[in-house]
């Protein structure tokens, strides 16, 4: 079955390649036709990534053609994208320097906000979530992280390239950048293998193969899968290791990613001298060296030669093949000298331009703070300056609140003032519709004074006939009657007297004490009051008077004139209501007002009713505020309920409206009871 497997993937991979050339001929055509820089750009991006791993002088021409177009264009962000390309090319030749040159030239752009104001759409690897300006700055941040840390793995620094692997992860995961996330782990997961953190380094591979899967990523998974089983191989788990690079063998094919390739076939090999096996080890070994020489001079800057060698030395060693041995030890020998030659000298150069950033980057943050210091120095002292202004603002605008202050109490001791002449206009006012009912309610005690007044002075004349004739019996009983006559009198006379008085009441400013008072005899008053006031003003007027007292009510503390200013004007409020609705509904309509009085717990409730016209509801909100009348110009301030919901608030209680729009309003003064005796 394996050999079956070999033989597919041999047979197929010039196929394979003739496919893939077909890609880049068609984005060279593009590349000439193109109308716009934008699309020029595009393209040569695309022609970089496509020769990233096949040819890498071609990358690399393309990438630098790149970076001329936006630094045409002046596209910062693209610029640092274009820039990150190169480095990663230029790592790849072993550059290093002149990698590290690019990366630090693309932070500088990418650390500045103004970059992420124009700029073209950047490659697929640099999308985030939401593909907003700053996301996309962000993500370039993050490919540069990820490059530095690339390169600082060729150098052997390990806190370095941890510090920059996790501020690439970092970002990744807040812009919720998915694919940049997918190559990232990839790339940490075998650098956590080279440092022997070989759990750390499964469980971040099995993250980037995960995401693969999840968000159908079909592109550099062999790469993923030849990671994954190098890792298995070093924790010696050979099976499984295996699995993974069979599985890599055919995704490599298929994305003709010669890296995966020569990773997988080496590892292969490995797997195979592990287990003395010498003709699978001999025939990976081989493949990875025919690999290796397809891609010519690609072949160094992808994987060290001298791995292929030692590679092959150990299968000859392995087959007892003494003379083809020692050629491949001598061979490696030579890749070995050459490549740390290569190294030593580009890791000097790489220190020397590192020492040399550092101390620039040291000299710009003396700058920073010394322009910081100057700053600080100049904001205390504009700091003091607008304190001193500000002191001498508050100290005119304290002699300005002092005088406003001072007009204020004028202006709120003359509001009083009002305050009290409208509520006495309103009193005198509600005492002028009550007079004709109060002339009315008199008369009849003053007609009673004065028929048994008269009644009285015949039987004392019929008396002293009695008492001449010596008639004693008729002159006892004349005299019962006229005492029955002068209790009537005075009855009467104390029932007149009781009106005045109440009249009188009605019109005094209110003292503000609290008496004892029965609310139903109160209630009874107005309301008899009101209704003659009314029909003296208009004798076609009649209603239904209505009344239901609760006689477990006892005397309870209130001001009486307020509280009989509140019946009162309710009770004037109702008959206005049905008089109004009288003379739209001439025929048919019998006007009705009620009162009633009912204890409820610790409080009194007075109802009163009427069955006019009721409260529209859109004014029914505003029927309390001052001023506020829907009767005709003329015929009220507007004052009433305004200063009957004052009452009863002043009193504890609560006055409201429940009304139905074309039938009924009633309004319910609800006071509390708790001081009743």
């Amino acid at each position: 079955m394996k050999t079956n497997i070999k033989f597919f993937l041999f047979l197929w991979l010039p196929l394979f390649a003739a496919a893939q050339q077909s890609i880049p001929d068609s984005l060279k055509r593009l590349l000439i036709n193109a109308k716009d820089d934008s699309t020029r750009y595009e393209i040569c991006g695309e022609l970089s990534n496509f020769y990233i791993e096949k040819e890498i002088d071609s990358a690399l021409v393309f990438i630098e053609q790149s970076l001329l177009i936006v630094r045409k264009d002046r596209k910062r962000l693209n610029e640092a994208s274009s820039l990150i390309g190169k480095g990663l090319l230029l790592r790849h030749l072993g550059r290093y320097p002149e990698s590290l040159q690019c990366h630090m030239e693309a932070f500088e752009i990418a650390s500045d906000p103004e970059s992420e104001k124009n700029f073209w759409t950047l490659p697929y690897f640099m999308f985030s979530a939401d593909n907003s300006p700053k996301s996309s700055r962000l993500i370039v941040l993050a490919n540069l992280h990820m490059g530095m840390a690339n390169l600082f793995i060729r150098i052997g620094n390990t806190e370095l390239l941890t510090y920059h692997f996790g501020e690439a992860r970092r970002i990744g995961e807040e812009t919720n950048a998915n694919i940049f996330l997918y190559y990232l782990y990839a790339t940490m997961g075998i650098a956590y293998r080279n440092l022997n953190k070989l759990d750390s380094a499964l469980v971040i591979e099995q993250k980037a193969l995960s995401l693969s899967k999840q968000f159908g990523y079909k592109f550099n998974v062999s790469r993923v899968l030849a990671y994954i089983g190098e890792i298995n191989l070093a924790r010696g788990n050979i099976e499984a290791a295996r699995e993974f690079y069979h599985e890599g063998l055919q995704a490599g094919y298929e994305e003709l990613n010669y890296v995966s390739l020569v990773i997988i076939y080496f590892g292969l090999a490995k797997s195979f001298i592990a287990e003395n096996e010498k003709d699978s080890s001999l025939y990976y070994a081989k493949k990875a060296k025919e690999v290796l020489e397809k891609v010519g001079s690609l072949a160094g800057t992808i994987w060290n030669p001298a791995t292929a060698y030692e590679n092959l030395f150990l299968v000859y060693k392995l087959r007892n093949e003494t003379d083809s041995a020692y050629k491949y030890i001598g061979l490696a020998m030579h890749a070995k000298d050459s490549l740390n030659n290569h190294r030593i000298k580009s890791s000097a150069q790489f220190q020397d331009l590192f020492l040399r950033e550092q101390l620039r980057l040291k000299e710009l943050e003396k700058d920073r703070i010394r322009f910081r210091n100057r700053v600080r120095t100049y904001t205390l002292l504009a700091g003091i300056g607008v304190l001193l202004l500000m002191a001498v603002i508050f100290y005119r605008n304290n002699r300005q609140k002092q005088k406003a202050k001072i007009r204020i109490e004028k202006a709120y001791d003359e509001l009083k003032s009002t305050q009290s002449q409208l509520i006495q206009q309103e009193k005198m006012a509600s005492l002028g519709e009550l007079t004709a009912g109060i002339a009315h309610e008199i008369q009849n005690p003053l007609n009673f004074v004065n028929n048994f007044s008269e009644l009285s002075n015949e039987l004392i004349n019929e008396m002293n006939e009695e008492i001449d004739k010596g008639n004693t019996e008729e002159v006892k009983t004349i005299a019962g009657d006229i005492k029955q006559n002068l209790e009537k009198i005075n009855h009467h006379g104390k029932r007149a007297d009781a009106i005045v008085k109440g009249m009188l009441q009605h019109s005094r400013t209110s003292t503000g004490q609290r008496e004892l008072t029965d609310i139903n005899a109160l209630a009874d008053e107005y309301l008899r009051l009101a209704y003659h006031g009314l029909r003296a003003k208009d004798k076609s007027f009649n209603a239904t008077l209505q009344t239901d007292f609760d006689k477990t009510i006892r005397k309870i503390n209130i001001i009486p004139q307020d509280i009989g200013r509140v019946i009162l004007n309710l009770i004037n409020n109702a008959f206005y209501a049905v008089t109004e609705k009288r003379t739209q509904q001439p025929d048919g309509f019998e006007p009705a007002v009620s009162v009633s009085t009912k204890k409820i717990n610790d409080k009194v409730e007075i109802r009163i009713r009427d069955n006019g016209n009721g409260i529209p509801q859109k004014v029914l909100d505003k029927i309390f505020q001052p001023f506020f009348t829907t009767k005709p110009t003329g015929q009220g301030t507007g004052l009433g309920l305004s200063l009957a919901y004052d009452i009863v608030k002043a009193h504890g209680g609560e006055l409201k409206v429940e009304t139905k729009e074309g039938e009924f309003a009633e309004f319910v003064i609800s006071i509390p009871s708790k001081e009743s005796v």
